[in-house]
């Protein structure tokens, strides 16, 4: 098992990305940096992927020009770490963006033919007491959920999705097209792990400026412990 830091080359998302490492360091997971794209165009990232056959001229421009690009190459990004995964040695691969925080170690298998949710977003991660809530011990069927900060995939998942990428192409952001309920494209299923090990911590976005704190119902071990 390893985890992907999904970070770009600008002084915020380093910061951001050493906070996140050191969170992986303190629950003992492997990890290493995805320098993922920000100084080009969109296409031009999802060019740069060499998916085979990838359409990518369908692709859902969102409101603003600037945060659409952001946005494409956001979605790239985790679209290049599917590929690491489905091609390395690692059977478990995790994905964390920048603004991530690892909380307790994964003790749960992660199962095939699932995108694994890890944690919800928060404004201040001293509000969940994960030292209470403890590390993973089952998971949990859902439907949807806000934002792509924390997964865990299998290394068949992610070769699943690099061949479903071939075959649907992208319509929207990552966060659209495979976490946000009603918006989702892909055939793969969502579960989080319960208690949950990983925060998205919301502070400036890298993409928006500022980003809202928006979440689904939470479930019941993180309610609990959630002030």
């Amino acid at each position: 098992m390893k985890a992907y830091i999904l970070k770009i080359d600008k002084k915020l998302s380093h910061e951001y990305a050493k906070i996140t490492a050191d969170s992986c360091d303190k629950v003992g997971l492997p990890w290493t940096y995805h320098l993922g794209y920000s100084n080009q165009s969109g296409k031009a990232a999802f060019k740069d992927l060499d998916i085979p056959n990838l359409p990518i001229e369908d692709y859902q421009y969102i409101e603003k020009p600037n945060a659409s690009q952001k946005a494409m190459c956001c979605t790239a990004g985790h679209f290049a770490i599917w590929k690491r995964i489905a091609e390395g040695t690692d059977n478990v691969g995790i994905v964390l963006e920048h603004d991530s925080i690892m909380l307790q170690p994964i003790t749960i298998d992660i199962p095939e033919n699932t995108i694994v949710v890890l944690g919800y977003k928060v404004i201040n991660p001293n509000d969940y007491d994960h030292v209470s809530a403890g590390p993973p011990t089952d998971l949990i069927r859902i439907e949807g959920h806000e934002g792509a900060h924390a997964y865990a995939m299998t290394k068949r998942t992610a070769q699943f999705l690099i061949k479903e990428l071939s075959e649907k192409g992208i319509r929207s952001a990552v966060d659209n097209d495979y976490f946000i309920l009603r918006q989702r494209r892909t055939a793969m299923p969502l579960h989080i792990a319960s208690p949950t090990p990983a925060l998205g911590w919301l502070r400036e976005s890298t993409i928006w400026g500022k980003s809202a704190q928006v979440n689904y119902q939470f479930i019941p071990s993180f309610q609990k412990y959630y002030k």
